[in-house]
């Protein structure tokens, strides 16, 4: 039976000095009772340092999120492990959720979990009950903050981020759903658990971002996980953008073009 003490959270965060921002994702728990380990992307005047030994720090000058994420599983050794950011909020007792998800379901290698958003809602349209596995529809949907693995099956499968996904990339968006992709690929059972452990205060990166940005980051995206097949996803999302009126008919044109200059793009960036 896993316990609290073999939960580890994985944060990737930027430029800390202090340990204010952990005290601002715990509000409703101590997080010094917590296994954290923390990678701070930072120059040499502005380090992070840590005397508990449940915190280890990586200090590192190296900029993108997915490298962030990777020293980070490189590191971890405890068995459950939890991916975040230094701007979310844990809930009261989110851990329970975890362990009981693993305990009772025990021939699973991760799950997938729910957030809330900033007003308390839920963050997505999430399925309402347990899911045995995830569709294409809610890989390409997972953010990171919802992921929780059993380490030993990571390190099993050697699975890592792909480093050329992720904030402070050509291609900024998509990492979480490559790396479950590739996960679930690999032969690991993902599962899907509807309960909340975090809320997430802040507009996603793809709400601010200008859409033909987002269709020449996501092309590369699907063109990574599906292949050749990546001009269907790429239909599909023109299609429900339409329908959402989150675009008009005079810039689908102008958008495919994008979305095949991205798969280019990418094709050309893993030549090198």
């Amino acid at each position: 039976m896993y316990q609290k003490s073999d939960i580890e959270i994985l944060v990737a965060t930027m430029n800390q000095s202090n340990f204010d921002f952990l005290e601002a994702m715990f509000l409703f728990s101590d997080f010094s009772q917590f296994n954290i380990l923390i990678v701070n992307q930072t120059d040499e005047n502005k380090f992070l340092v840590s005397d508990n030994e449940k915190i280890k720090v990586f200090n590192v000058f190296e900029k993108g999120l997915s490298k962030s994420r990777n020293l980070a599983l490189q590191n971890a050794t405890k068995d459950l492990l939890i991916f975040t950011d230094d701007d979310i909020i844990f809930k009261q007792n989110f851990e329970a959720n975890i362990l009981d998800s693993f305990n009772t379901h025990t021939n699973f290698d991760g799950f997938r979990f729910q957030f809330l958003n900033r007003k308390g809602n839920l963050a997505k349209k999430y399925p309402t009950t347990f899911q045995s596995k995830l569709s294409q529809f809610e890989i390409l949907n997972t953010s990171s903050v919802e992921l929780v693995f059993k380490n030993n099956s990571l390190k099993r499968v050697a699975i890592k981020f792909d480093e050329n996904f992720g904030l402070g990339t050509n291609f900024y968006m998509g990492e979480e759903a490559i790396f479950v992709s590739d996960v679930i690929k690999s032969g690991l059972k993902v599962g899907f658990v509807p309960e909340q452990i975090l809320s997430h205060s802040q507009v996603t990166t793809g709400h601010k971002t200008a859409i033909s940005k987002i269709y020449f980051a996501q092309s590369a995206v699907f063109y990574r996980i599906f292949g050749k097949m990546y001009l269907f996803w790429i239909a599909l999302k023109l299609i429900f953008d339409l329908k959402q009126s989150k675009i008009n008919f005079t810039e689908v044109v102008h958008l495919f073009k994008q979305a095949q200059k991205g798969k280019k793009a990418y094709v050309n960036a893993t030549k090198l």
